[in-house]
């Protein structure tokens, strides 16, 4: 197994993550122009981010499935043209029911995303694994900082439609490449496939996994705080600070470059300072995401400055956590349950990142951003106790082992 290719796979699994994240996690910036085209209040914005959650909640279980049997190319290749293609459609009518629609059907093949490139990472890495997967979830915010800046643009000269059709073309292109130029480890193509049943048995016994159980509910919270503040950090930033929509949309891209840098810290972290622990720095980013949180609700102005600080702490908390739940979940399943462990994850993460962002909306609507920003605050602090508990049982785990 040589270095480089190991660090050629790793760079086409961030390729392809940055192309499917692209609208994925650059969705808010466009939301201004959304809302004005389709007179849409925040909680039919809430809806339509949370329609892409609903489709990757949905299916992603059985997207990890899916991982395993057929292996990760194959994945990485039909996630990015059904991603790519349901842009397309999305961008084909102005219409709110039809856009909510073609987000779902985008979610379902979105899910299938992180699976295939956290079993990719699992079996090219055996160590600095919770770094490299950190790097490979770099993809995430990279493709929300290009969407940040390019869909806006996009929009703002001609419709957002037309923004949600370049990103899906993007996500086509990209994914494609990559998958071709993928390949698989040593070995790994003559290992005799694993059954069908014996992937759903085993996934099944993972989801009933206290240990997997406690991950999620910790990820679940988080996970609400990231969706939230990719969402509504723009419209929140323009009504209670008073910013332009050009600095608003730079502040939701500055908070995915520190989203980006803080998966990179963080997995690092995890591997050297914690020695392979990825609970404890989670319940950690628990704290200081509620307490940027804080911060946030209470800014109603300030410098340029002053604001894009703010929007990179949110970034280094609130949207930095995702490389230590795909390395913990990945070392949960092993090298023949990754996919179906991570699915199984995602699908939990997914159908919280569908809740939370019509309920925050609902909250905007009735009582303003500052009390809404508040009880994020309040809930993200509850992540921390399951996050302990699942820290304890893998400990104890490693400890019978």
């Amino acid at each position: 197994m040589r270095t480089y290719s190991r660090y050629t796979v790793l760079a086409l699994t961030v390729i392809v993550q940055a192309a499917i994240s692209l609208v994925q996690q650059g969705f808010g910036s466009i939301v201004p122009f959304i809302a004005v085209a389709l007179a849409l209040d925040h909680a039919h914005v809430g809806l339509a981010v949370a329609a892409t959650s609903a489709g990757s909640a949905a299916f992603t279980a059985l997207s990890g499935v899916a991982v395993d049997y057929f292996g990760e190319r194959a994945i990485i290749l039909s996630t990015g043209l059904c991603s790519g293609l349901a842009l397309i459609a999305a961008a084909a009518f102005a219409n709110f029911e039809w856009l909510v629609l073609c987000l779902f059907l985008f979610g379902v093949a979105y899910g299938a995303s992180t699976p295939a490139g956290g079993r990719a990472i699992l079996l090219w890495f055996t160590h600095n694994r919770g770094f490299a997967m950190g790097i490979r979830q770099t993809g995430v915010p990279i493709g929300g900082l290009c969407g940040a800046l390019l869909l806006p643009l996009i929009a703002a000269h001609a419709g957002y439609r037309w923004s949600l059709a370049a990103g899906g073309l993007i996500c086509i292109g990209l994914s494609t490449a990559a998958a071709l130029a993928y390949r698989s480890p040593d070995g790994a193509d003559a290992a005799a496939s694993p059954h069908l049943r014996a992937l759903l048995r085993g996934m099944l016994r993972i989801a009933r996994s206290p240990r997997s159980i406690y991950v999620n509910l910790t990820c679940g919270v988080l996970v609400s705080a990231q969706y939230a503040v990719l969402s509504f950090l723009v419209l929140s930033l323009i009504a209670r600070a008073h910013t332009g929509i050009a600095l608003a949309a730079a502040a939701l891209a500055v908070a995915q470059a520190g989203a980006a840098g803080g998966r990179l810290l963080w997995g690092a972290l995890s591997d050297k300072l914690f020695d392979g622990d990825r609970m404890l720095p989670m319940a950690l980013i628990c704290v200081l995401s509620a307490v940027t949180l804080w911060w946030l609700a209470a800014l109603t102005g300030g410098s340029t400055a002053l604001i894009l600080s703010v929007a990179l702490l949110l970034g280094l908390t609130t949207a930095a956590w995702n490389g230590l739940f795909a390395a913990v979940q990945a070392e949960i399943g092993g090298a023949d349950l990754a996919g179906s462990s991570l699915g199984v994850g995602l699908t939990a993460i997914y159908g919280a990142g569908a809740i939370a962002p019509p309920l925050f909306g609902l909250l905007v609507d009735h009582a303003g951003f500052s009390f809404a920003w508040h009880v994020l605050a309040v809930v993200t602090l509850l992540g921390i106790a399951p996050a302990l508990a699942a820290r304890r049982l893998l400990r104890a785990q490693v400890s019978a082992a």
